[in-house]
């Protein structure tokens, strides 16, 4: 997403903008008019009048837009339509370097298309626009954009309906607007003293007006927001419109309150212009919210910890005992071990997919993005699902149309999002269909398609599809299972990586699921990373190297065991004592750990010194901790072959450095 630049005239347009005093005024049907006729006449669900204000984009009127009547100005469309004098078009926002990224393309209300023209102050300052938003992709002919330019001239014939006789009548009516405003209204010295308050101000703190007046702000405001109201009123002296400003204010009765400003400074008088409003009740409930979000996030991620160790040792053993570990097994207890495995992997996946959804929204996500070739990945995702295929009765068909062609992705990132789509596509295909993974060349971007023959998706539910909890009830899609949190958390991923995620459906045909990504194109010197993991083999026992395996839950640890059987042999150690007694005892290739113990947070140095590290832990490697040990591993997302397999590489003469 590319937010608007501000225009060079930005002092001179906010102050125009401001001297129309029609910011955070009720709707008016004079403007409320205009935009029910854009929308009827143009057949867009969606017609704004936006002011662009200094931080914000505020709808003086609105229809088909529900919601808060302003949004941040570094992500609207209309920020970038002021800056031209014509009408600013956007056909496709996906398609759009812009906006395709934008909170407002990628969630409600979808927007997809965008017609603005900027609408101008009696100065010819452009102050902000009448627009045309529609969540589908549209043409604009010149001739709707020659009609959207009269239009906008309408809105402009309305700014300056405030005729000469209505301003002198308006100046005599000031002083009893002043006593019956239900606003903190007041002219404020700019040193500090106000000069006239409206009624509201002794309601709101308990003081008299007499001695509210020529009574310096700085006495009623807290020590600690001192310093920055001196900055504001420094501010003022340059004239204009001033940043909104909060602070805490003590009332008659010794108690704080939170006041927010919005203020027009006229230097040359000395004085400002302030509205203030008292905060105080959003500011409790804020702090609420904030309280009960953390401890949501924090009880959310100390019981999916919790869980992961138990599932992880549950889900290897039966993936063990289901591989023939333990012999051949009675077809009656081979179909209940195989009914248990499932439903392990299917918490598992439930947990993960908390713990990613609590991770984005906190902003702790991390990326290794590298160059890697998509071919590889296409065809690791497409093996890793044949199995689940075969039970559906489903083929997984690959159709590589752009091989060798490289891409900067997280792998394990990039592999989970396929997963979602592979996972979905054969869940809703009917048995004996095909799910078809396609890697193409769309221009300059690569675009891996996962298409299945299944019933479709209702085009009723689009809007809705990569909400967090979305099912498309009214189908067979909650007999089917699933947290309704994949598609959301692939999105995300998707935009972390500098993608996109989109599908198309026929009802009755089928639907593809597409990802989207830049291709990467290699520089002479560089080569793409290896994707494809190490074979499972077996080393003759002669030669099996000794593995320290640093591990507190005794059942990972003999999973552990069993899973590397033939590979290595472990040695266990339950805790940080037993791990250093073991390094003493001998020199090892290679340290497995889990540096959650217990006892704290097991130190990592002395084991790097000592061997490579190959992190397998309940929880994701910290970046920094990551670059310090050659690989790392998430409990809950290694099958037993990815272990295995990342422990034959590292066991590799030369493989060892991080």
């Amino acid at each position: 997403m590319i937010p608007p630049p501000l225009p060079p005239d930005e002092p001179r347009r906010l102050q125009a903008l401001h001297r129309l005093c029609l910011l955070d005024t009720p709707a008016e049907l004079r403007f409320d008019r205009i935009v029910r006729t854009a929308a009827q006449v143009f057949r867009v669900p969606m017609a704004l009048v936006s002011l662009v204000d200094g931080e914000r984009q505020w709808f003086k009127a609105r229809v088909g837009l529900d919601g808060a009547d302003s949004t941040s100005r570094s992500v609207s469309f209309c920020g970038h339509a002021i800056l031209t004098p014509d009408t600013f078009v956007v056909l496709d926002a996906l398609k759009d370097p812009r906006f395709f990224d934008n909170p407002f393309v990628t969630g409600a209300p979808h927007v997809r298309f965008y017609a603005g023209h900027p609408v101008r102050a009696p100065d010819g300052s452009a102050v902000g626009t009448l627009c045309l938003l529609d969540s589908k992709v549209r043409d604009f002919s010149e001739e709707q954009c020659k009609l959207l330019v009269d239009m906008a001239a309408w809105v402009e014939l309305e700014f300056n309906a405030l005729t000469v006789q209505e301003a002198r009548a308006a100046m005599a009516q000031k002083e009893r607007f002043f006593e019956l405003s239900v606003d903190m209204l007041c002219i404020l010295g700019l040193e500090g003293r106000f000069r006239q308050v409206s009624r509201a101000w002794p309601r709101t703190l308990g003081y008299g007006e007499e001695a509210l007046n020529d009574m310096p702000l700085r006495e009623l405001i807290h020590e600690e927001d001192r310093p920055a109201l001196a900055a504001w009123l420094g501010q003022g002296t340059q004239g204009g419109p001033m940043p909104r400003f909060e602070h805490r204010c003590r009332g008659r009765a010794g108690e704080w309150r939170w006041l927010q400003w919005s203020a027009v400074a006229q230097p040359e008088e000395g004085i400002l212009y302030g509205v203030a409003r008292d905060v105080t009740e959003q500011k409790r409930l804020e702090a609420e919210r904030q309280h009960v979000e953390q401890m949501k996030n924090e009880f959310v991620s100390t019981v999916s910890h919790e869980l992961r160790t138990p599932l992880t040792s549950i889900r290897g053993a039966l993936g063990l005992l289901s591989g023939g570990v333990a012999g051949p097994l009675p077809s009656t207890a081979a179909d209940m071990i195989d009914i248990a495995h499932k439903n392990s992997e299917r918490l598992i996946r439930l947990i993960n997919d908390i713990l990613d959804l609590e991770k984005m929204e906190s902003g702790k996500l991390d990326f290794q993005l590298r160059p890697l070739e998509l071919g590889a990945l296409v065809a690791q995702a497409a093996r890793a699902h044949e199995g689940y295929g075969q039970e559906r009765h489903v083929r997984v068909e690959v159709a590589v149309e752009a091989p060798g062609a490289l891409a900067l992705v997280d792998e394990d990132r990039f592999l989970q999002v396929l997963a979602n789509l592979l996972s979905n596509a054969l869940k809703f295909s009917p048995a004996g269909g095909a799910v078809v993974l396609r890697l193409a060349r769309r221009g300059e971007r690569l675009r891996v398609g996962v298409e299945d023959q299944g019933p479709g998706i209702p085009e009723a539910f689009r809007a809705r599809m990569f909400q967090k909890f979305a099912q498309a009830d009214g189908s067979d899609s909650r007999r089917k299972g699933g947290t309704g949190l994949g598609l959301s958390i692939a999105l995300a991923l998707m935009e972390r990586m500098g993608g996109a995620l989109d599908f198309t459906s026929q009802q009755g045909v089928g639907t593809t699921f597409w990802a989207e990504l830049p291709e990467w194109r290699e520089a002479p010197s560089e080569k793409p990373s290896e994707s494809r993991p190490a074979e499972a083999v077996e080393l003759p026992e002669a030669v099996r190297p000794r593995v320290l395996h640093v591990e507190a839950d005794a059942d990972n640890r003999r999973v552990v065991a069993d899973v590397l059987r033939g590979v290595a042999e472990v040695v266990a150690a339950s805790s940080q004592v037993e791990a250093e007694a073991a390094l003493r005892s001998g020199s090892f290739p290679l340290v497995i750990a889990e540096p959650v113990l217990p006892e704290g947070t097991l130190p990592l140095q002395p084991l790097l010194q000592a061997a490579p590290v190959l992190l397998f832990s309940v929880r994701e490697a910290a970046p920094e901790v990551a670059q310090q040990v050659s690989a790392a591993l998430v409990k809950s997302r290694a099958s037993n072959a990815e272990l295995r397999a990342a422990v034959l590489r590292l066991l590799r003469p030369g493989a060892s450095t991080p």
